[in-house]
């Protein structure tokens, strides 16, 4: 049977870091930001909406670069069936898994708490059934599948809402202080995530973390691509830390 190093071993070809804190980086997503402003207009608009129900942390594993190799997986794990289906979510849960096994102590320790007690995902609004995502983070992925429980659901509204940060897209059930382990596949606006943040501090949660696969880029986007080649320039580490600019084991 294939080993977690050895089916996200070849995703360290096309995986790339996500974008170094500073000047035109968003201090929450890591995506670029106007010149002089702390966050890019998609979280400050999070922000003025959900108010302290952001989450504590947004972690990316990597950037998803439209038309490149790991956005396409990212939509084809969702979107093909039958054998090709199961290979590119088997990679995926991969992933996950060997990130977290070397970075959640690291996201937790920047939350300022001794761990994550709930593990939950971010339930789709399109009314797709038995979502991949759910079944990666609940069934596939070893360090976390243990503590995985389905607190969230989209309200009835939540499609119609589209990229919009909101309130009431999610409810959660009941909490009483838990720290949440939030776990999204591809962050665009961050809008999903966020709110599903917002529905589990509303439920009582502690502290939420929000990782997500993929955070995506479109390099043809205004100076997107000169942030992109940055980013290209330190060679993708397993051991590297998005919170800590350092390698660990």
């Amino acid at each position: 049977m294939a080993s977690v190093v050895g089916l996200s071993a070849r995703y360290a070809n096309f995986l790339v870091h996500p974008l170094l804190p500073g000047p035109g980086i968003c201090q929450i997503c890591r995506g670029p930001a106007k010149a002089g402003y702390p966050t890019c207009w998609p979280c400050q608009q999070a922000s003025s909406v959900l108010g302290t129900g952001m989450a504590d942390a947004v972690v990316p594993v990597s950037l998803a670069l439209k038309g490149e190799q790991y956005a396409n997986e990212l939509w084809r794990y969702k979107n093909t069936t039958g054998p090709q289906q199961q290979y590119f979510r088997m990679g995926l849960a991969a992933v996950l898994w060997r990130f977290l096994a070397l970075h959640e102590a690291c996201i937790a320790d920047h939350c300022a708490v001794p761990g994550f007690d709930i593990v939950t995902s971010v339930p789709s609004t399109s009314g797709r059934e038995g979502h991949p995502l759910r079944t990666m983070t609940a069934e596939m992925v070893g360090v976390i599948r243990n503590r995985y429980r389905d607190l969230l659901t989209p309200a009835r509204e939540a499609a119609a809402l589209g990229r919009t940060a909101s309130t009431s897209r999610y409810t959660s059930s009941a909490l009483w202080g838990e720290n949440v382990l939030l776990i999204d596949d591809t962050w665009t606006t961050g809008s999903h995530a966020q709110s599903a943040a917002t529905a589990l501090k509303a439920a009582g949660a502690g502290s939420v973390a929000i990782v997500v696969l993929g955070r995506h880029l479109n390099a043809s986007y205004g100076d997107t691509a000169t942030f992109v080649e940055q980013a290209r320039l330190r060679r993708f580490s397993w051991d590297a830390c998005v919170l800590r600019p350092w390698k660990h084991a």
